[in-house]
């Protein structure tokens, strides 16, 4: 097993504090310039208010879901590799770093943060976002008892409520397609193979972050859950490709249907994102790694694959968002904010530093947790 991650321990931990260092240190620039001069520094605008912070946020949001749903399913189903409640506590904290920086994100993005609250207080169910806000914290409810549970010796109800927040985690990774998906004025957006494409992007992304951090945090039975992982991301990189390739080739091979979305996905000024980010680094060469002999290789596959997968929510995200639905709209009226063209400037870059540094946080703090509340229980399980 000493082949399963990139380096020895100790090497490897000081390079992680080292880098979430880093990331701190540039995040915190960044949220002072959000926090002293609001959106001003945002490239986003009144035609294209969504940006880099809404593609962390589904991307965060896509990763608890997938990671919890296989790490439930396997203790559920007793896989090997999974049964080991500490693993299972491993792949919850997970859950929730992947949930605080995503939440975080998107209340950043927010012209009123204060007004969050509103939507718990007073939703509006019809609404697909008061929906997922309800189903996130249903999530959080019942994935933090199943947490708790697990440091009892027995307990009937852990497996139960296993269930229901493994439903309620592949449940709003498909609604956060589904919201794109009923909007009938962006038919981009406008498909059924939207909520598919993210619940496939989703426990891509999951069980590769899953994978890294079973491969670093070692415990338990972890040839099989990795060997498992790697499965699982490999058949998920295969189904993403199947999927995306049926919508874009069904989009572009009528000769008389204009596709501009598409177009501007592939060929438009960051066509780099599809081709390089996506295609050659989010999936090709994670492929290749993944199907190699190596761990090592198999552990940086599954890095890349979680990081990069965001650049396939920007691909849904921005091209939806920067074609005009009224003919001659922009030229309307001229205003730097009045624009279809979005670009992630550096404070928003900044902020996404930080997010990572948050999410890196949280999952270390939820590790000590762990083990001062195992401690206490008297138990290694």
């Amino acid at each position: 097993m000493s082949d399963s991650t990139p380096a020895s321990a100790p090497l490897a931990r000081a390079t992680l504090w080292g880098l979430w260092a880093i990331l701190l240190g540039l995040g915190c620039i960044g949220m002072w310039l959000r926090i002293t001069q609001g959106h001003l520094p945002a490239g986003y605008g009144s035609y294209a208010p969504w940006g880099l912070w809404i593609a962390i946020y589904f991307h965060g949001v896509g990763i608890a879901g997938g990671a919890f749903a296989l790490g439930a399913l396997g203790y559920i189903l007793d896989w090997p590799g999974f049964t080991d409640r500490k693993a299972l506590r491993t792949t919850v904290i997970l859950s929730f770093a992947a949930f605080m920086p995503a939440f975080l994100g998107v209340w950043l993005d927010l012209g009123h943060p204060e007004r969050a609250a509103a939507i718990l207080l007073s939703p509006n169910f019809t609404s697909m976002m008061a929906f997922n806000a309800w189903m996130y914290n249903g999530f959080m409810v019942v994935a933090g008892a199943a947490f708790l549970l697990s440091y009892a010796k027995q307990s009937s109800w852990l497996k139960p409520l296993l269930c229901l927040a493994g439903v309620l985690s592949l449940m709003f990774p498909s609604q956060s397609g589904a919201f794109f998906g009923v909007v009938d004025a962006k038919p981009f957006w406008n498909s059924a193979l939207m909520p598919m494409l993210f619940l496939t992007g989703a426990v891509t992304a999951g069980a590769a972050m899953l994978l890294a951090v079973r491969g670093l945090v070692r415990g338990g039975d972890e040839d099989h859950a990795i060997a498992r992982l790697r499965t699982v991301v490999l058949a998920g990189i295969a189904a993403y490709a199947v999927f995306e390739f049926a919508e874009f080739s069904i989009a572009l091979w009528n000769p008389s249907v204009h596709a501009p979305e598409v177009e501007l996905i592939m060929w438009g000024p960051f066509w780099w994102v599809f081709w390089i980010v996506h295609l050659a680094v989010g999936m090709a060469l994670p492929a290749l790694l993944l199907l190699s002999r190596s761990r090592q290789a198999w552990w940086w596959g599954a890095l890349l694959v979680s990081i990069c997968f965001i650049s396939s929510r920007l691909n849904v995200l921005i091209p939806g968002q920067a074609t005009g639905d009224l003919l001659g709209l922009q030229s309307a009226f001229q205003h730097e904010r009045l624009t279809f063209v979005y670009q992630a400037t550096a404070m928003e870059y900044l902020v996404g530093l930080f997010l990572v540094a948050l999410g890196m946080g949280v999952f270390w703090i939820g590790q000590r947790i762990d083990s001062l509340l195992a401690a206490k229980a008297g138990t290694n399980a």
